[in-house]
C-alpha cells in the first residue's frame, strides 16, 4: 500500500463522509481525502486530484452511483471504484460489480472498508502487471516474424499473431476458424495426426506442411506445437509456433537442382575436369576424361599429368602450374599438346585454379578441352586469311549498310596510286545498291568495270550470307583493255590487209594484160600518132592503177622490197628538199636530227614515200598553217614497254617522229586511220591510202608505228625501225637496162589467167623463145612429161587454181631435172621466207603487173645465170 493514498469520496451526507474517514484512520490507512457531493465537484476531483481510490455512495441527489462509475471509467479507468451505500440491493450490487466496481461495502458494515481498499489496490497492482505482461506479449507477438497461434483442442484458432497478416490476411478474422483450412489438401491428414498426437500425449510435435493462399500460391510452413494446461494440469489449449520456410525450401530446391545440374554438367560436359596435387599427380578425373583423352578413370587417376604433355610444351606448362601452387585462388590459362590414349598428340586448352586451401577440394582444379580440330581449322583460316592479306590486288569487305569493314594493303596502295586517301574512295558508284542486291538474292556480281583517274578497275562482289557481308575483289585491267584494243586493231588490220592483197592480186593480173598489150602496140612503128596518144593514156592509167595496187600491197606487206643500208638522217634530209613545195608557205618545217644514229636496213623508195606520206598527212591537218617537226632518234625497248604495247618488241630501234600542230583526232578516228580508203577529207581530195601505206611499209620493215593525238592539240606519229649494222648485206641490185637480148631456149609458161598467159607467150615468142603453156599445175606436169628433156626454163605463177602451188610444181620438175631454171610470178610481193629460199625480184621473181620488157629481161637474166 502506498504511503499516502489519495482518496476521492463522493457522499452527499457530510456525517457519512466523516464516518468513512474515521474508519480509514482506524484501519491505519495513510490517506488524503477529498470530499465531493455534487456531480460537478466529482468531475473536477477526477481531473485534479488523480485519486488512487474512489469511494462513492450509490444514492445521490443529482445523479447516482452507476453514473459516477461510468464517469470514473471514462476519465480514470485504472482507479479502483468501491461502492459504499446503505440502501443497495444485492441485485444492484451485482450490477455494479459487472459494470466495473471492484467491490461494494454496506454502511452498516463500514468496518470492511479498510480491507476492501487493501484488496482493491492489490487487484489493481495484479491487473497492472497483467497488462504489462499482456503488452509485452503483444509487442513480442506483433513484432516476431514467426507465426504464433493458440488453438483449442479441436484445432480452432483462439489467437493469431500479427505476423499471420503477411500470408493469411487479418489475424482477427481468423479467430474461431479451423487451423486446417489453409493447409494443402495433401498435407492435412498428416498434420491432423500430429495435432491429435500432441493433444493426446501432451508432448509437442514438429510438423512441416504447405499453406495454400487465397491467390493460389503455396507457402512452406514449419511448425512446433506445445500444450497449455489448466489448473488441474489437463491439456487445455495448444500453442503452435510456425515459421514460413518457403524461401529456405526454394533455396534448398535450387541447391538440389544446382547440384543435379552440376552433376549432369560434369558427367556430360565435353570439357574434362581433373584435380591435381601440387606435383601434378591426378587425384580425381571427371567422367569426360575418357571421351576427351581416351583414358578410363582408373588409368588416369594416380599418374603424373605432366608425363603426358608434349616435350615442347612440358617445361612451360609445369612452370605455370608450379607458380600457381604458390598463389591461393589464382587462375592460369594453359594451352598444350597432350598424348591421347591412342598415342596421338591432341591440342588442349584449359584453366587451372588453385583451390588447395579449400577444405572440400584441397587440389588444383583443371578444366580442359580438346581443341585439335579448332587448331587445324585455325591453321586453314590463317592460310585463307593470307590470301587477301598478301594478294597484290585490292580485297575489301563491306557490311550490309555499305560500311567498309576490311581492306588489304593492296587496296590502300591502289587508293594512293589513284590519288585517293582511303580505299572507300575507289569503290564503284552505287555500291550500296550492289550490296543490297547481292545479300537479297544471294548471287554474286562480277566483271563490273569502273574507270577512275584514267585507270579501269574490274570489280567482283560475293555475298557471305551467314555473316551478312559482301567481299569484293578488284583487278586493274587498264593494261589488259589496252592490249585487247590493240590486238583487235592489229587483227582488224591483218584482215583488211588480206582483203587488200587479194584484191591487188587479181587486179594486177588485169593490169599486166592492159599495160603489156599497150606497151607492145606502142613499140610497133606502123601505129598512127592518134592511136599512139591513146595507147600512151592507156599505159599511163594502167601505171597509176598499178601504183594503187602497190600501195595496197605495201599495206598488206606483200610489196617487193629492195632493202639496203640507209642513214635515216640522210633519207629525211633528201625528202625535206622537196617538202617545202608540198607543205606551202603557211607551214613551218623543223627537223631535229639525232647524232650517231644507227643505220637501218630498208627500201629507200619506201622510206622516202613513208616520210612524204606522213608529212602530207600532217599538212592536211593544218589548214590554217602551223609547225611540222620531223625528228630522228634511237631508243632501246625493254620488256616493261612491250607489256603495254603488243606490237612492240624488245631491242634497239631507230625512230622517226612526225609531229604537227593541227586539229588532232578523237578516239573514234584513231581506231581507223590505218585502214585502206579511210579518210576524213572531202570526196575527191584523198585516196585514203597514205597512212595505210605507212602502216604496211613499217610492217614490211619489221617495225611498228604509234600515234598520239588529241582534238585541238595536234598529232605525233612515231615510227620504230629495227637498228641495223653498217656491214649488213642487202639484196642484189640490178642495173636498169633498156635493151634485152632474146634467145632460142624452150620455156614452159604456167598461168591460169588466159589473157595474161597469151600476152606472156607473145612477148617471149617475140624474143625468139620456144613457148609451151599450161593453165594449171596438173596440165603443166602433163606437158613436162612429154617435153621435159627440151624445157630450159619454167615461168609459173606462185598461186595455181588446182591447189598445186608454183613452188611445189618447180620442186617436182627440179627433182627430175636439177639444172632446170625457174622464174616465179605473183600478184603479191616476196615473203621473208621466199627471200630466204633465194627468190629475188628481177632475178627469178616477177611481181605483177610487169611490163613485157621486164619479163624478157628477167627470163634472159635467169637463163644466163644458169651458165
Amino acid at each position: 500500500m502506498t504511503d499516502n493514498l489519495r482518496i476521492l469520496i463522493l457522499e452527499d451526507l457530510a456525517e457519512d463522509a466523516e464516518l468513512l474517514q474515521r474508519e480509514l484512520r482506524r484501519s491505519k490507512i495513510n490517506f488524503t481525502a477529498r470530499h465531493v457531493a455534487s456531480k460537478a465537484d466529482y468531475l473536477k476531483g477526477l481531473d485534479e486530484s488523480a485519486p488512487d481510490v474512489i469511494l462513492s455512495d450509490y444514492s445521490l441527489p443529482d445523479f447516482d452511483g452507476m453514473q459516477a462509475l461510468r464517469l470514473a471509467q471514462e476519465r480514470a479507468p485504472q482507479v479502483p471504484f468501491i461502492m459504499v451505500t446503505g440502501t443497495i440491493s444485492e441485485e444492484t450490487a451485482v450490477e455494479c460489480m459487472k459494470a466495473g466496481a471492484v467491490d461494494y461495502v454496506l454502511k452498516e458494515h463500514i468496518g470492511r472498508i479498510g480491507s476492501a481498499i487493501q484488496i482493491a489496490l492489490e487487484k489493481k497492482q495484479a491487473e497492472a502487471k497483467l497488462r504489462e505482461s499482456e503488452e509485452l506479449l503483444r509487442l513480442i507477438t506483433d513484432n516476431v516474424t514467426d507465426l504464433i497461434a493458440i488453438l483449442d483442442l479441436q484445432g480452432k484458432r483462439l489467437y493469431n499473431s500479427a505476423s499471420y497478416g503477411e500470408i493469411l490476411g487479418n489475424p482477427q478474422s481468423l479467430r474461431g476458424t479451423s487451423s486446417f483450412k489453409e493447409i494443402h489438401p495433401d498435407d492435412v491428414a498428416t498434420i491432423k495426426r500430429v495435432f491429435e498426437e500432441t493433444v493426446r500425449t501432451g508432448m509437442g510435435k514438429r510438423g512441416e506442411y504447405r499453406f495454400v493462399l487465397n491467390d493460389g500460391s503455396v507457402r512452406y510452413i514449419e511448425s512446433q506445437g506445445s500444450v497449455i494446461r489448466d489448473q488441474k494440469e489437463n491439456v487445455d489449449k495448444v500453442l503452435v509456433v510456425s515459421r514460413d520456410v518457403t524461401e529456405r525450401k526454394r533455396a534448398e530446391e535450387e541447391l538440389r537442382r544446382s547440384e543435379e545440374r552440376f552433376r549432369a554438367l560434369i558427367e556430360n560436359s565435353s570439357d574434362a575436369i581433373a584435380l591435381l596435387s601440387p606435383s601434378g599427380v591426378v587425384l580425381y578425373a571427371g567422367p569426360s576424361t575418357e571421351r576427351v583423352m581416351g583414358y578410363r578413370n582408373q588409368e588416369f587417376v594416380g599418374r603424373r599429368f605432366f608425363d603426358l604433355i608434349h616435350p615442347e610444351d612440358a617445361e612451360r606448362t609445369m612452370s605455370l602450374v608450379g607458380g600457381l601452387a604458390q598463389k591461393a585462388g589464382h587462375i592460369v590459362r594453359i594451352e598444350c599438346r597432350v598424348r591421347h590414349q591412342d598415342g596421338s598428340w591432341r591440342w588442349t586448352e584449359g584453366a587451372a585454379k588453385n583451390l588447395l586451401g579449400e577444405p572440400g577440394v584441397q587440389a588444383i582444379v583443371v578444366n580442359y578441352r580438346d581443341i585439335t580440330e579448332r587448331k587445324t581449322a585455325e591453321a586453314e583460316i590463317q592460310k585463307l586469311a593470307a590470301f587477301p592479306l598478301y594478294s597484290p590486288n585490292p580485297v575489301l569487305e563491306l557490311s550490309a549498310d555499305g560500311t567498309l569493314t576490311y581492306f588489304n594493303d593492296a587496296a590502300q596502295q591502289a587508293a594512293r596510286l589513284l590519288g585517293k586517301n582511303h580505299p572507300r574512295e575507289i569503290l564503284p558508284s552505287g555500291v550500296k545498291e550492289i550490296i543490297k542486291v547481292c545479300l537479297g538474292t544471294g548471287k554474286s556480281t562480277t566483271g563490273l568495270e569502273f574507270t577512275l583517274e584514267g585507270r579501269t578497275l574490274s570489280w567482283s562482289f560475293f555475298p557471305i550470307l551467314v555473316s551478312q557481308v559482301v567481299q569484293c575483289y578488284a583487278f586493274d585491267i587498264t593494261e589488259r583493255l589496252t592490249l585487247e584494243a590493240q590486238l583487235r586493231q592489229s587483227q582488224k588490220m591483218e584482215s583488211v590487209g588480206q582483203l587488200a592483197a587479194g584484191v591487188a592480186h587479181d587486179f594486177n593480173n588485169i593490169l599486166t594484160i592492159i599495160q603489156g598489150h599497150a606497151e607492145l602496140l606502142l613499140a610497133e612503128a606502123t601505129t598512127s600518132p592518134h592511136t599512139l596518144e591513146g595507147l600512151r593514156q592507156i599505159s599511163s592509167a594502167a601505171g597509176r592503177a598499178a601504183n594503187l595496187t602497190r600501195q595496197l600491197l605495201t599495206f598488206s606487206r606483200r610489196q617487193v622490197m629492195q632493202p639496203k643500208i640507209l642513214d635515216l638522217n640522210e633519207v629525211v634530209g633528201d625528202v625535206t628538199k622537196v617538202l617545202n613545195r608540198l607543205l606551202g608557205e603557211q607551214i613551218t618545217l623543223q627537223c631535229n636530227y639525232a647524232a650517231n644514229l644507227p643505220p637501218v636496213l630498208a627500201d629507200l623508195g619506201m622510206m622516202e614515200q613513208l616520210v612524204t606520206n606522213l608529212a602530207v598527212n600532217a599538212r592536211d591537218a593544218m589548214l590554217r598553217g602551223g609547225r611540222l617537226i620531223i625528228s630522228t632518234f634511237a631508243t632501246e625497248i625493254d620488256d616493261g614497254y612491250v607489256e603495254g604495247h603488243p606490237e612492240a618488241r624488245a631491242g634497239h630501234f631507230v625512230c622517226l617522229g612526225v609531229s604537227d600542230t593541227g586539229t588532232g583526232m578523237d578516239e573514234a578516228t584513231l581506231d581507223h586511220i590505218f585502214e585502206p580508203f579511210f579518210t576524213t577529207k572531202e570526196a575527191g581530195k584523198g585516196t585514203g591510202l597514205g597512212l595505210a601505206t605507212v602502216y604496211g611499209t613499217v610492217k614490211l620493215h619489221n617495225g611498228w608505228v604509234e600515234v598520239e593525238s588529241r582534238l585541238g592539240m595536234g598529232s605525233t606519229f612515231t615510227v620504230f625501225l629495227p637498228a641495223g649494222k653498217a656491214d649488213a648485206q642487202a639484196g642484189p641490185e640490178l642495173a636498169e637496162k633498156s635493151f634485152v637480148r632474146g634467145g632460142n631456149e624452150s620455156i614452159l609458161v604456167v598461168e591460169d589467167e588466159t589473157a595474161l598467159r597469151g600476152l606472156m607467150r607473145g612477148v617471149l615468142q617475140h624474143y625468139g623463145y620456144h613457148v609451151l603453156e599450161a593453165a594449171t599445175g596438173n596440165e603443166a606436169l602433163k606437158v613436162w612429161e612429154k617435153n621435159a628433156a627440151k624445157i630450159d626454163l619454167l615461168v609459173t605463177d606462185m598461186v595455181l587454181p588446182d591447189g598445186a602451188g608454183g613452188n611445189d610444181l618447180a620442186r617436182a620438175m627440179q627433182k627430175e631435172k636439177p639444172l632446170l631454171r625457174v622464174v616465179f610470178t605473183s600478184g603479191y610481193s616476196l615473203e621473208p621466207r621466199d627471200e630466204e629460199c633465194g627468190l629475188h625480184e628481177g632475178l627469178n621473181f616477177l611481181q605483177k603487173p610487169f611490163q613485157p620488157l621486164s619479163l624478157a629481161r628477167t627470163v634472159r637474166c635467169c637463163l644466163d645465170n644458169a651458165r
